[in-house]
């Protein structure tokens, strides 16, 4: 016969159990260094209109990390949590981002102030769309099945640029092309 403290340990070992299946190994970036700056923010600011008038962009991973994470700042209250947010291009339209976090944004046992996500880009009804397929805070890895809130969200932003016209976007190693369908 199990006793009452046999039952609280076999309680507690299924919960733990159970909330550790959700996890998986962190998401690694890419070891290419990317700079972000003002004056790198405002030149990818200035090959939009090179995407309204010749209806193609490229933007290296600097250009398109400062352009994102300057206006994060500049949108954003004093409250931001965001220091920077870098943006990696891989084949295949695979990106990886790390969002950085001002310090004391995530506890200290997670072993770092960084947010890491995965997923690949694409075009759904002329509408860019990201589908996430990881995400990790330190070394702890966070499911795909439980990003799909932060997902909806992304792509509900995405869907409110109200391009209006066909979009492709393509991916290489280093950087990202996007393409208006005339």
């Amino acid at each position: 016969m199990l006793s009452r403290r046999n039952w609280v340990v076999a309680l507690v070992s299924l919960l733990l159990v159970a909330s550790l299946a959700g996890c998986t190994s962190g998401i690694a970036v890419p070891d290419r260094a990317i700079a972000v700056d003002v004056n790198t923010a405002l030149e990818a600011q200035n090959k939009v209109a090179n995407l309204m008038t010749a209806g193609e962009v490229q933007w290296s991973e600097a250009e398109f990390s400062s352009l994102l994470s300057v206006l994060l700042d500049q949108n954003s209250g004093e409250n931001n949590p965001v220091d920077a947010v870098l943006v990696w291009f891989e084949p295949g339209n695979k990106v990886i981002a790390q969002v950085s976090l001002i310090d004391g944004v995530l506890p200290p046992t997670l072993g770092g102030d960084a947010l890491n996500l995965s997923g690949v880009v694409s075009v759904e009804g002329g509408a860019v769309k990201l589908d996430l397929d990881g995400a990790s805070a330190g070394g702890l890895g966070i499911d795909a099945a439980f990003l799909a809130p932060v997902n909806a969200q992304i792509n509900a932003a995405l869907a409110g640029l109200g391009l209006g016209v066909p979009v492709t976007v393509e991916t290489d190693s280093g950087s990202v092309t996007v393409k208006l369908g005339m």
